[in-house]
């Protein structure tokens, strides 16, 4: 799923279309689109100029002359900046799913579901395989308002990291220490890949309670965000296999990923085998070594009880043995 470094990526590369007028609109797929029709959508957009490109989160904002339009990429949502003179290779592969994969770089297939073309012969594309993904109409320029937008957390590239925690940090918390870095209401902007590699850098285990983890770790993962998710940008995000930046080439961060998508592979830094386990539902990648898990440790300091190792299926068939054994004993003794 495309992330704040991608999306922020996206919103860079779509600087050119700023200030450029829509001479007309397709919406292919409806169900995409919240809060208006295809037609009557396409309609009110003919004519508006494009006044900004905007980013909140994992979401790609553009502010129109008297609307907004907010695009949710989902998991396999593109969008595209296609010049005039964009020739397209019409040659598709097939993925193993039955997907098609495109050839060329801005492709018009049967998964492009939106198409803005502009009067300079351009046009803006949406193309989404999986369908995860979310055109949403705001009419007037309040988009902050939105449901989907007004719930999210503070914006990580330029938080001050210790009035942030002191408001707002769950200290009493349960939960694990990635979930909550994945919840938007916490931060926003923050995926799968960036809270992995967010916790490597600052050597944190993805399981750690959240209330375990002290005030000079909370800060170290705070700034650790804050780097990765720079990192991410300046090599123009992560892509795996959808995730394609607006003139349809692929992000240059996935080689340097230090921990997400290398479970089984050494780790960077001290060479151990990195381990791949799941978290708040999510495949996660850590480093045992770098990031030990001390939430054990850190419940016995504070004077709870350990919890009892289980016995396994052998344990217990041996232990019922001996019992067996000791009373046929003294029962013949």
């Amino acid at each position: 799923m495309p992330e704040l470094p991608e999306v922020e990526t996206i919103r860079r590369g779509l600087k050119p279309v700023q200030d450029r007028r829509i001479d007309a609109a397709e919406f292919r797929l409806p169900r995409l689109l919240l809060g208006v029709k295809a037609d009557k959508l396409a309609a009110m957009l003919r004519g508006q100029r494009i006044q900004a490109v905007l980013r909140r989160g994992k979401y790609l904002i553009l502010e129109l002359d008297r609307d907004t339009l907010i695009f949710h990429l989902g998991m396999t949502g593109q969008v595209t900046h296609a010049p005039k003179d964009a020739r397209e290779d019409d040659r598709f592969r097939r993925t193993v799913t039955g997907m098609q994969k495109a050839v060329g770089v801005h492709p018009v297939d049967a998964h492009t579901h939106a198409i803005l073309h502009l009067d300079d012969g351009s046009r803006v594309q949406f193309r989404d395989p999986r369908t995860f993904g979310k055109i949403i109409f705001v009419a007037g320029h309040d988009w902050q308002d939105h449901p989907r937008v007004s719930k999210l957390g503070d914006e990580p590239l330029d938080l001050k990291v210790a009035p942030f925690l002191a408001a707002n940090y769950p200290a009493s918390s349960s939960r694990s220490i990635k979930s909550l870095l994945l919840d938007q209401s916490f931060l926003a902007g923050v995926g799968n890949i960036y809270a992995d590699e967010a916790l490597f850098d600052s050597g944190i285990h993805p399981k750690r309670r959240v209330s375990t983890v002290t005030p000079d770790e909370r800060t170290r993962l705070l700034e650790s965000v804050k780097m990765v998710l720079r990192h991410g940008i300046k090599h123009q995000g992560t892509t795996f296999s959808d995730y394609r930046k607006p003139d349809g080439s692929s992000g240059d961060n996935y080689e340097r990923l230090k921990v997400y998508g290398r479970g089984g592979l050494p780790c960077r830094n001290c060479k151990t085998l990195l381990i791949k386990i799941v978290v708040a539902q999510r495949g996660t990648v850590f480093c045992p070594q770098c990031q030990p898990n001390q939430h054990k440790r850190i419940v016995r300091a504070e004077g709870r009880p350990p919890v009892p190792n289980k016995r396994t299926a052998a344990e217990k068939k041996r232990a019922t043995k001996n019992s067996v054994d000791k009373s046929f004993r003294r029962a013949h003794t």
